[in-house]
């Protein structure tokens, strides 16, 4: 499914018409039209307005119909009332767009956008910018896509509104996720979130949470794009946003493809192909059918596969759509080589190694940045120069007052450079600590490296090893000597199988240590008890442990950092301290987790340990410290110790 990640930027273009619709008639004031209406004209626009609530409600449910209201609320204006003519043109085009008639949805854009120029209506303009650059995206002309939302961009700056081009971030976000530039699609997205959150606006937010969902899913991050694409889910649920369900049951069904779940995937892949068949959007009918073609091939259902592929092709005909038709191709190739008939592989292979050369022009996507640049240079030239005819109205009024202004500038700036020279100094003084500091941390985390594999050596060569080569030493006897008496061969077999048999345990007990699965599969808490049955048992000691409020999602590595101290605590006080008994409590708030350990032991020299020697304890602290936490060690000879670990909590 990894080509299919091309296309996952199509998933909520046109959730972001809706939104733009939605603000864009929400604030039409009726201007242009006489304040002394008769009651004829009154009842008209209240008709027309209502059909336009209507009609709006009717966007990701079912197209067809608004269309049809459309052309109902056109009989409720005069003809040359262009601020109602611009508002049908917008929510026609999001009904044709809707269902894959990018043609048909251009043609009202640009009528609207005529009209929106002749009336000098910047709201509109840009609105209808952003919407043709939506069009360009999903028909893989990005330089095109860019130079509109630029556009888009450059008119809501002449609005009062600050968040009115949160819809063109949101798809600037998406632009260059789909070149792969996941640094400018993450700032992009970051700043749309914020407007939408600004607006409270629901359905914008569900559009960023599916947007992530999906980049994340093309950065091969299944975790975090499921966290984003359930919250997408959710969002749309509650809306009764169907469109919005359509894209984001695909982007799931993905994931799912991605971790080897196919029957997971196919039934999210069927719940798009259910909603997008019910909405007429073609579009997402076929990316949906085609996910369906790949799952089944991943389960060798070459049949289905196929089958489910050609009713996909039948549709991406009909939409003309290259990008389309190019992965149906690939599917096609794949599902003949795996029947054997390498002829029509091949030939598939070729359509779409032909499509992909179509559809991917590399000279438009290094033009991007540029085009991008020239325009943040000519808004610096047109800054520039309003800068330059400020100054020269001031100095024609007060040529005075700007000499005195530049010489206390001056002296202003003298001072500060004698201040910024004296702050300089300090902090290069502290940046030197700070790297001191920095590179004995970094030396302390390879020495715990170091260590933790010798360790690991050790066990393998005097454990496993050890085992391993008496059974061979026995398994070669009986090879070599054919004379042995069948009870002597029987007793060096049954010794080589017992020394396998502790082989695997050895190596599940290294395993164990290296990574434990009672941590992932039980917790921090329930693990750390584990930990401690396995020491009581010995009968060497009594380990009590207490946790409190130690739930919920916590951070991977620090539970592993205080599983690890615990291991390393505890095998310390068995091996030196003597000790009968040991309290180990855990406390967790809303900021951090803190771990108490304290034995009735005969305590150690501190200075000694962590400053001389090193060991277990310097690893520890190295890697809390790492973590931005803190250790403490209470503790002298012949007295006891108590060990405080406290980690800054945050949730998964």
């Amino acid at each position: 499914m990894a080509n299919n990640h091309l296309t996952s930027f199509l998933r909520f273009s046109v959730l972001l018409f809706f939104l733009i619709s939605l603000s864009q008639c929400s604030q039409q004031d009726g201007s242009g039209k006489s304040t002394d209406m008769s009651e004829a004209e009154l009842r008209q626009n209240q008709i027309f307005d209502s059909l336009v609530v209507a009609a709006r409600k009717q966007l990701s449910v079912n197209p067809d119909e608004v269309r049809v209201i459309v052309e109902q609320a056109r009989s409720f204006y005069e003809p040359d009332d262009k601020v109602r003519s611009i508002q049908l043109y917008n929510l026609e085009g999001i009904a044709w767009f809707i269902q894959s008639s990018y043609e048909k949805a251009l043609g009202n854009y640009t009528q609207g956008l005529a009209m929106a120029i002749e009336i000098g209506d910047n709201d509109r303009i840009a609105s209808f910018y952003n919407n043709i650059g939506i069009i360009n995206l999903h028909t893989g002309n990005y330089m095109d896509a860019l130079e509109h939302f630029l556009k888009a961009l450059e008119y809501y700056e002449f609005l009062d509104d600050p968040f009115r081009n949160v819809n063109t971030l949101n798809n600037l976000g998406m632009l260059y996720s789909t070149i792969d530039n996941y640094e400018l699609a993450r700032v992009h997205l970051d700043k749309a979130w914020d407007g939408f959150l600004m607006r409270s606006d629901s359905i914008g937010m569900a559009a960023i949470y599916n947007n992530r969902g999906a980049m994340f899913l093309k950065k091969e991050q299944p975790d975090s794009a499921f966290y984003f694409l359930d919250k997408a889910i959710e969002m749309a649920l509650i809306n009764n946003n169907r469109f919005g369900l359509s894209g984001s049951y695909i982007e799931k069904a993905k994931v799912f493809c991605f971790n080897g779940e196919q029957d997971k995937a196919l039934d999210y892949f069927r719940r798009s192909e259910q909603i997008s068949s019910e909405i007429n959007y073609q579009e997402k009918l076929c990316e949906a059918r085609i996910g369906i073609a790949q799952a089944y091939l991943e389960m060798n259902d070459v049949k289905q596969a196929l089958n489910y592929a050609s009713h996909a092709m039948d549709i991406a005909e009909m939409l003309d759509n290259k990008k389309l038709r190019k992965e149906i191709h690939q599917i096609y190739s794949a599902i003949y080589e795996r029947i054997g008939d390498y002829k029509q592989s091949l030939y598939h292979k070729s359509l779409y190694v032909d499509l992909k050369e179509k559809i991917i022009d590399q000279s438009k996507l290094h033009q991007l940045y540029s085009l991008e640049i020239q325009e943040l240079v000519h808004a610096k030239e047109i800054q520039q120069f309003e800068i330059q005819r400020q100054n020269l109205m001031l100095s024609r009024k007060n040529t005075t007052m700007i000499f005195i202004t530049v010489a206390f500038l001056l002296v202003m700036g003298g001072l500060y450079l004698l201040y910024h020279n004296h702050r300089y100094r300090q902090l290069a003084s502290h940046q030197k600590m700070i790297l001191d500091l920095t590179e004995k941390k970094s030396r302390a985390a390879v020495e715990a490296e170091i260590q933790e594999r010798s360790r690991i050596g050790r066990e393998l060569h005097d454990g496993l090893g050890q085992m391993l080569s008496v059974a061979r030493l026995n398994i070669s006897v009986v090879q070599q000597k054919a004379a042995l008496t069948q009870e002597r061969r029987k007793e060096l077999l049954e010794s080589a199988i017992l020394s396998v048999d502790k082989a695997f345990y050895e190596l599940r007990d290294i395993s164990r240590n290296l990574a434990p699965s009672v941590l992932i599969e039980k917790g921090l808490g329930n693990a750390i008890k584990e930990l401690a049955e396995q020491v009581n048992k010995s009968g060497q000691l009594t380990v009590h442990i207490e946790t409190f409020g130690l739930n919920g999602n916590i951070d991977n590595l620090i539970e592993n950092t205080f599983y690890r101290a615990g291991q390393e605590i505890l095998n310390n006080a068995i091996k030196h301290s003597d000790a009968s008994e040991i309290f180990l409590q855990f406390v967790k708030n809303d900021c951090e987790i803190t771990m108490i350990v304290e034995d009735n032991g005969k305590g150690f020299d501190l200075e000694k340990v962590l400053i001389l020697n090193g060991g277990g304890l310097r690893n520890i602290r190295s890697r809390v410290e790492n973590l931005k936490g803190s250790m403490f060690v209470d503790t002298m000879l012949n007295r006891g110790t108590i060990i405080t670990l406290v980690i800054p909590f945050k949730e998964k």
